[in-house]
C-alpha cells in the first residue's frame, strides 16, 4: 500500500538480550515468552533466533494453528513431515512412529510390539521423537502460540527440555497471558523455566517512544509527528498489532479520499476505537475485490492454516483465482504465508473478525464444501469434520462422528468437552434407545455445573423409558441412566426405585446388572435387612466375576465401597486393586471417584492415614482435570477428616465459607454443615448448633446416607445430654439406632453407640446399656475398624464405673484414649483422659488433678471451649473445697449423684426427696452441696454437667 510499509522491529532490546543470554547458556533448557494478544510474540521470536543463530539451521519451529481440539502431536507431525530423517541413523525405537508418519513407511523400522500400558506407550513414542529431533540436527525447538497446542505436544515438550543427553535440545515456547495452557502444565513448565535452567520472558506494550519508533518505520515524513504518534498511543495502548492495524485502516481512508486530511488528531479521535481491531478488519475487507471476499470467508470458516486446493475447493474457485485472491490478502496484511505454502491469518483476532463478516447464508454453504473436502480424504479429520458439518447445518452428518469427537476428548481427558457434545447428542440428536443408553453411559456428569443439565437428560430417559416398543433390555439400561442421574440430582429415593426395576430386565448384561444391584443397595439401606442385603452382595459380586478392562476400575470401586460402607473388611482387598499412579487418561475421572470412595470409607473405619492419602490424591485428580462435583465432596470429607483428626485451627471458617458458597447457588454442603455444628458444640454455642442439626435432619435419611444420618443425630443427642436432658437424648438416637439394629452395620455406631449408652446410664437403664455395648461388640469384631474399636472401650468403661470397678473403668478409659490418640482422634482422646483421672481414688487426687491439668490445657489447645471452661470451674471449685471436710472432697457422694441424676431428668427438689425417702432440705442441701463442688451457681448448670460426670457410685 502506498505512504506504509512493514513495521520494524523496536521496543523490544532489553527482552532481546535477555533471550539471547539465555539461549547463549549451555544450561539453558526451556524458554517461556508470555505477553497478551497482538504483543508480537511470534515478531519477537522470529527477529531474536535470526539474531541469535545468524540461520534457521539447527531451530524447529512449531506453530500451532487456533483449532478447538488440536490432534495430539499434530503440529510436531506437520513441521518434521517434509523432512524424512537418513534412516541409517535411526534406532529400533523409530518404529514408535510408524503411526504417525505413514508417508516414511519405506524408512522407518518395523514397529514395536504392543505396549504394557498407555503410559509406557507415550513415554516410547517421545524417546522416539527424542531420537528424530536429535537425527535432524534439531538444537532448538519453538512452540509458537503454545496456548493452542493439545496436551501431547506439550509433555513432549517436558520431555524433550528435562532429558539429558549429548546434545541436549532446547525449547522455547510462546503463549498469550490470557490463554495459557492447562493449568498443571503451566505450573511444570513455569517451575522449569523459572528454575536455573530456564528463564520466562514477559512482552508487555509499547511505551510512548516505541509507539513513536513503530509508527515512524510504517510512515515517510511529518504524518509520524508526535503529536500523532501520542494520539495513537492513547488509543493502542502501544499494543504492536492493534497499533499496525489502525495506522493501515487510517491510510487506507487516505488512499480512499486523498483530499481529506485523515492524520490529525481530530481525524483519528473520529474513528471508532483502534482496540477494535474488527473494524480495521472490515475495513480493509471492503476494499477487497468480488473475487477475494469468498477465499478470505473460506479461510476463516476452515479457522486454521489451509493449502491452495483447500480454499479454492471451499470458496468455490479455479486454482489461478484463488492464488491470486491469496496475493490480494497478503498486500492487506490479512493473511500471511508460510514457507510451505500454507496461508492464515496474521491473528486470531483477524480471523474472528472476518468471520464475524461472513454473510450467513454463505457461512453455511462454506462449511458444507469444507465438510464435502474432508470427508473425501482417505483418514478424514473427525473433530474438524463434524464441527463443519454441524456449521453447516447437517445435524445428521454431524450425529455421525460427533460421537467420535467425544471418544477422542474423554481419551485426552477433556470431559467438559466431551461432556457437551454428548449431552448435545442425548437431548437433541439420537433416538434409538440403544444409542441413548450408551451415549449417556459415556457421559462425563462430574464436570456439570449446574443441576438443570442432569434435568435436561433425565426429561429425555423418562420420555424414552415410556415407550411400550422397548425390549426388556433396552428398558432396563434406559431405567439404569435414569437412575443413575436421579442419584447426581440428590434423589435417592427415586433412584432406588429404578435400580431395582431396572436389575431384573438387565438379565442379558451381568456387568451392567451387577453395578445396577451395588448401586440398589446402596440406596435402599434405611429399609433392608443385612440378610436381603448380604444375598445382594453376593449376587452382585458373582455377576462382576468376569470384568472386562474398559469396565474394570469402575466395577471395582463400586463393589469396595458397597462392601465397606457396610462393615465388611474384604472391601479393603478389593481397594488395593485401585491404581494411584499411571493412570490411563480414560481412568481418570473413575479413579477420582475411586480414590474418593475409598477415603470416605476409610474415614468411616477410622484408618485416617489411609483416608488422608486416598482424599487427597482423588482430590488433585479432580482439580487438576476439572472435576467440579468431584471436587466439592472430597473438599467436604478432607474438612470432616481435618475436624476429627483436631485440625480446627480455621476450620469453622472453612467451614462456614464453603456452607455460604453452595446456598448462594442453591446448593447444599450437608457433611460440611454436621462439621460446622460440631464445632459450635464444642464452642458453646449449642443453640445455634441445635438449629443447624435439626435443618440438616430435615432431609430423606436416604440422601443423608447413613454415616451422617448417625453422626448429626449423635451430636444432636450430645446437645440434649449438654442441657441436662438424657431422656430427649435417648429419643434422639432411638431411630438411627434402629437402624443399626435392622442393617447390622455397627461400623456405623461409632459416633452414636457411646452417646447413647451415655444417656441409658444417666437415665439408670444400666441392663439396657449392657446389652447396647454386648451388641456392638459381637457387631465390628476386633482390630478391623480402630474408630469402633475405640468408641467400644469407651462404653465399657462407663459401664465398668457403674458397675463400681474403678480401676477396670480407668484402664478401659486409657485404652480407648490410646486408641483415639493412634488415629488420631483428640476430642474424644481427652474425653476418655478426663473420665480416666475421674476414675481415681481420693488417696490419688494430686495425680488426678495433674492429669486433669493436662487435658484441660489439651483442650484449650484444640478450641473445644467448653470443656476447658468447665474444667477450670471445677478446679476453681476444687481449691475452695481442699480447706473444708475430709471423706469425697470435690466428688460427688453416691447420694448426691443420685439426687444430681434425677435433677437432669426434670424432676423438681419434692419430687426428688418423695422418690428417694427422703426430706426436701437434705436434697436441697444435696443439690447446693453439688453446685458448689463442681463450681456451679445455678440449677440448669448443674443438669446439664451431668453428661459429663462418672458413673462410679461410690465417687
Amino acid at each position: 500500500m502506498d505512504g506504509v510499509r512493514s513495521p520494524d522491529f523496536v521496543g523490544r532490546d532489553v527482552e532481546q538480550r535477555w533471550l539471547q543470554e539465555a539461549l547463549a547458556r549451555p544450561s539453558t533448557r526451556l524458554v517461556v515468552i508470555e505477553g497478551e494478544a497482538g504483543i508480537g510474540k511470534s515478531r519477537f521470536i522470529e527477529e531474536t533466533m535470526a539474531a541469535a543463530a545468524g540461520t534457521g539451521d539447527g531451530v524447529l519451529l512449531l506453530r500451532c494453528p487456533p483449532v478447538a481440539t488440536p490432534f495430539p502431536l499434530g503440529t510436531l507431525v506437520d513441521a518434521l513431515g517434509p523432512t524424512p530423517p537418513d534412516p541409517h541413523r535411526l534406532g529400533r525405537l523409530a518404529g514408535a512412529l510408524r503411526p504417525l508418519f505413514p508417508e516414511w513407511w519405506d524408512i522407518l523400522p518395523e514397529p514395536l510390539p504392543p505396549a504394557e500400558s498407555g503410559a509406557l506407550e507415550r513415554h516410547r513414542l517421545f524417546r522416539a521423537f527424542t531420537e528424530l529431533v536429535r537425527t535432524l540436527g534439531v538444537h532448538t525447538v519453538v512452540l509458537d502460540d503454545a496456548h493452542w497446542a493439545d496436551d501431547a505436544t506439550h509433555e513432549f515438550l517436558l520431555h524433550l527440555a528435562t532429558v539429558d543427553g549429548d546434545a541436549p535440545v532446547r525449547v522455547v515456547e510462546t503463549w498469550r497471558t490470557e490463554e495459557r495452557p492447562d493449568a498443571e502444565l503451566v505450573a511444570r513448565i513455569l517451575r522449569i523455566a523459572a528454575g536455573g535452567t530456564g528463564r520466562v520472558i514477559s512482552l508487555g506494550p509499547l511505551d510512548l517512544a516505541g509507539t513513536g519508533k513503530f509508527v515512524a518505520s510504517m510512515l515517510r515524513g511529518p504524518l509520524a509527528s508526535p503529536r500523532v504518534v501520542d494520539l495513537l498511543h492513547q488509543r493502542t495502548q502501544g499494543v504492536p498489532l492493534m497499533l499496525e492495524d489502525l495506522v493501515r485502516t487510517v491510510q487506507d481512508l487516505v488512499r480512499a479520499n486523498p483530499g481529506e486530511v485523515h492524520w490529525s488528531p481530530a481525524s483519528i479521535a473520529a474513528l471508532a476505537p483502534p482496540a477494535s481491531l474488527r473494524e480495521s478488519v472490515a475495513t480493509r475487507m471492503e476494499r477487497l475485490t468480488p473475487a477475494t471476499r469468498p477465499v478470505a470467508w473460506a479461510l476463516a470458516v476452515l479457522a486454521e492454516s489451509a493449502g491452495v486446493p483447500l480454499l479454492a475447493t471451499v470458496a468455490g474457485l479455479d486454482h489461478q483465482a484463488t492464488s491470486t485472491a491469496l496475493d490480494e490478502l497478503v498486500e492487506a496484511h490479512l493473511v500471511s504465508l508460510a514457507e510451505s505454502g500454507d496461508v492464515s491469518f496474521r491473528h486470531a483476532l483477524v480471523l474472528n473478525a472476518v468471520a464475524d463478516q461472513v454473510p450467513l447464508g454463505v457461512r453455511s454453504r462454506l462449511h458444507a464444501r469444507a465438510a464435502a473436502a474432508l470427508s473425501a480424504l482417505p483418514a478424514p479429520p473427525v473433530v474438524r469434520l463434524a464441527r463443519h458439518l454441524k456449521l453447516s447445518g447437517d445435524v445428521a452428518g454431524w450425529a455421525r462422528y460427533a460421537e467420535q469427537v467425544a471418544d477422542l476428548a474423554l481419551s485426552r481427558a477433556d470431559d467438559l468437552t466431551a461432556a457437551t457434545i454428548l449431552l448435545e447428542l442425548a437431548t437433541v440428536t439420537v433416538q434409538r434407545p440403544a444409542d441413548l443408553t450408551r451415549i449417556v453411559a459415556k457421559i462425563p456428569f462430574a464436570v456439570f455445573r449446574s443441576i438443570d443439565q442432569y434435568r435436561v437428560v433425565e426429561d429425555v430417559l423418562r420420555r424414552v423409558a415410556e415407550d411400550p416398543a422397548l425390549s426388556r433390555l433396552d428398558q432396563g439400561r434406559v431405567r439404569w441412566q435414569l437412575a443413575r442421574v436421579l442419584i447426581l440430582e440428590g434423589r435417592m429415593s427415586e433412584a432406588a426405585e429404578e435400580t431395582q426395576r431396572a436389575v431384573p430386565l438387565l438379565a442379558d448384561e451381568p456387568l451392567l446388572a451387577g453395578q445396577a444391584m451395588i448401586n440398589t443397595v446402596h440406596l435402599s439401606w434405611p429399609t433392608w435387612s443385612s440378610a436381603t442385603r448380604q444375598a445382594w452382595l453376593q449376587q452382585a459380586a458373582r455377576l462382576l466375576q468376569d470384568r472386562d478392562p474398559a469396565s474394570e476400575l469402575r466395577l471395582t470401586s463400586d463393589l469396595a465401597t458397597v462392601l465397606l460402607r457396610f462393615g465388611s473388611a474384604d472391601g479393603w482387598r478389593e481397594a488395593a486393586k485401585i491404581p494411584t499412579r499411571d493412570i490411563e487418561v480414560r481412568d481418570r475421572l473413575n479413579a477420582a471417584r475411586a480414590l474418593g470412595n475409598i477415603g470416605h470409607c476409610a474415614l468411616i473405619w477410622g484408618r485416617y492415614a489411609t483416608a488422608r492419602t486416598a482424599l487427597s490424591s482423588a482430590f488433585d485428580l479432580a482439580n487438576t482435570y476439572d472435576y467440579p462435583v468431584v471436587s466439592a465432596t472430597l473438599e467436604d470429607s478432607i474438612l470432616h477428616l481435618d475436624y476429627l483428626e483436631g485440625s480446627w485451627k480455621g476450620l469453622r471458617e472453612r467451614a462456614a465459607a464453603l456452607v455460604a458458597a453452595a446456598r448462594s447457588v442453591g446448593s447444599e454442603r450437608l457433611e460440611v454443615e454436621v462439621v460446622e455444628a460440631r464445632l459450635l458444640i464444642a464452642g458453646g454455642k449449642r443453640d445455634e448448633a441445635r438449629t443447624r442439626l435439626r435443618a440438616v435432619l430435615e432431609h430423606p435419611v436416604s440422601q443423608l446416607g447413613p454415616e451422617l444420618v448417625m453422626e448429626a443425630r449423635a451430636a444432636l443427642a450430645e446437645v440434649a445430654l449438654a442441657d441436662g436432658d438424657p431422656e430427649a437424648a435417648l429419643t434422639l438416637t432411638q431411630e438411627p439406632f434402629s437402624l443399626i439394629e435392622r442393617t447390622g452395620v455397627w461400623l456405623w455406631g461409632t459416633e452414636l453407640v457411646p452417646t447413647r449408652v451415655r444417656a441409658l446410664l444417666l437415665t439408670g437403664r444400666k441392663a439396657d446399656a449392657r446389652d447396647v455395648v454386648t451388641a456392638m461388640a459381637a457387631g465390628i469384631g476386633a482390630g478391623n475398624a480402630p474408630a469402633a474399636d475405640a468408641a467400644l472401650l469407651s462404653c465399657r468403661a462407663m459401664l465398668a464405673q457403674v458397675d463400681r470397678n474403678q480401676s477396670r473403668a480407668r484402664e478401659l478409659h486409657l485404652r480407648a484414649a490410646a486408641g483415639w490418640r493412634e488415629l488420631p482422634r483428640p476430642h474424644e482422646e481427652l474425653r476418655d483422659l478426663e473420665a480416666a483421672a475421674h476414675c481415681l481414688p481420693e488417696t490419688a487426687q494430686q495425680e488426678a488433678d495433674a492429669e486433669l491439668h493436662v487435658v484441660r490445657h489439651r483442650y484449650a489447645q484444640l478450641g473445644a471451649v467448653v470443656h476447658g471452661e468447665r474444667l477450670a470451674a471445677s478446679r476453681t471449685a476444687q481449691t475452695s473445697q481442699r480447706r473444708g471436710r475430709k471423706g469425697y472432697g470435690t466428688r460427688l457422694s453416691p447420694a448426691e449423684l443420685e439426687v444430681v441424676r434425677l435433677v437432669a431428668a426434670g424432676e423438681t427438689n419434692r419430687a426428688i426427696a418423695a422418690k428417694l425417702f427422703k426430706s426436701p432440705n437434705t436434697v436441697q442441701s444435696q443439690v447446693r452441696s453439688a453446685k458448689h463442688k463442681l463450681g456451679l451457681s445455678t440449677r440448669a448448670e448443674l443438669a446439664r454437667t451431668t453428661a459429663y460426670l462418672t458413673y462410679d457410685e461410690d465417687a
